[in-house]
């Protein structure tokens, strides 16, 4: 499936990020990464006219990911935003589901469970 739907990737684990960005590729979107939340944010805001989904590391080590979640969603209320960590948490999962995410993915997930919650948002 070709896809012009543009994905920012916000993760600090290189290999992770990588994978990510391949699968989908692979599956025909554009991706655009960035491996701290510093970076992410500026990427957002250069790009956010042509970003439609983000996957955002929750345990970013420069920001907390749930501030930039906070900020994607004021700046784009319909933007699908999917949180992963590697920590679970029901209190934060709460936390999260009321700041408005499409998705709560805990480390280490599958690839093609990704695939499938990007894919039906876009």
């Amino acid at each position: 499936m070709i896809n012009d739907s543009h994905v920012l990737v916000i993760e600090d684990d290189y290999d992770l990020l990588y994978m990510i960005k391949k699968m989908l590729e692979l599956n025909g979107f554009k991706v655009l990464t960035a491996n701290t939340g510093s970076e992410g944010r500026r990427k957002f805001r250069k790009y956010s006219s042509r970003i439609c989904s983000v996957i955002l590391d929750l345990s970013l080590p420069d920001q907390d990911g749930k501030h930039i979640c906070r900020e994607f969603r004021r700046n784009d209320p319909d933007l699908s935003i999917i949180i992963t960590s590697g920590s679970e948490d029901q209190l934060q999962k709460s936390e999260l589901e009321e700041i408005g995410i499409d998705a709560y993915l805990r480390k280490p997930f599958d690839l093609k469970e990704l695939l499938k919650f990007i894919s039906s948002k876009n």
